[in-house]
């Protein structure tokens, strides 16, 4: 247990910021106000909930800097992995040699680095084995298309568009809690309408599945929403 004394709090709900006492137990804000006892002195200074980065390319950085000390040092506790339509999971044989070729720039590509998960749930079991902020994942689009039809510039066929829609809903059921798309990405770019949308706009009605953030696991329930 700590508690923060005479702090400016920012607490998230857009109110102006105030002076309180904040008492952290467990990891968790349990009290704010005026509070008695010994702590840390943080007049003149803010706190803050952790920032959550809605858009960040860490899917291999987590991996081999698992403390995160550019991120959580910044504030940042939460990150949205699994951009732009392109990343590791889920994917095959074929496709991880290619995606690591074609995220090389982002992510660079690490010599002797443990490549071994090829599912959403491998993929976030390795998350959580262990790093410091949380992070959710969203089923990339192209990695899912790459699967299907490779890197060839064409629509999907009705067949190939079922095979993507079935490794999406897996992604889903394993954990990733929603779809990125890319469409100036390779192979997420098709010179006619984009199967993401296509893939995007179907949702059983029944398909739920537990979302994971990894570091800790969440207990609620996502529910695709047909559109």
């Amino acid at each position: 247990m700590v508690i923060f004394r005479d702090a400016t709090v920012i607490d998230g709900t857009g109110a102006p910021g105030y002076r309180a006492d904040v008492r952290v137990t467990s990891g968790l804000i349990t009290q704010i106000g005026d509070i008695g006892g010994s702590g840390i002195d943080a007049s003149g200074l803010v706190l803050a909930p952790g920032f959550v980065d809605m858009h960040a390319h860490s899917d291999l950085r987590l991996l081999l800097e698992p403390s995160h000390v550019a991120k959580i040092s910044q504030g940042v506790t939460c990150e949205v992995l699994g951009q732009d339509g392109l990343s590791y999971a889920p994917v095959d044989d074929t496709t991880l040699p290619q995606l690591r070729q074609q995220l090389a720039g982002w992510n660079g590509d690490p010599d002797g680095f443990d490549w071994s998960w090829r599912s959403v749930k491998g993929y976030l079991d390795r998350l959580d084995e262990g790093i410091a902020v949380n992070a959710c994942y969203l089923v990339p689009h192209g990695s899912v298309r790459a699967m299907v039809t490779g890197w060839e510039n064409r629509p999907p066929t009705t067949s190939e568009l079922d095979r993507m829609r079935a490794i999406l809903a897996r992604g889903l059921e394993e954990g990733a809690v929603g779809m990125s798309s890319g469409l100036t990405y390779v192979p997420g770019c098709t010179p006619t309408r984009p199967s993401s949308s296509r893939c995007a706009r179907w949702w059983r009605p029944t398909t739920a599945s537990t979302r994971r953030t990894s570091a800790r696991t969440a207990t609620g329930r996502w529910r695709g929403t047909p559109r």
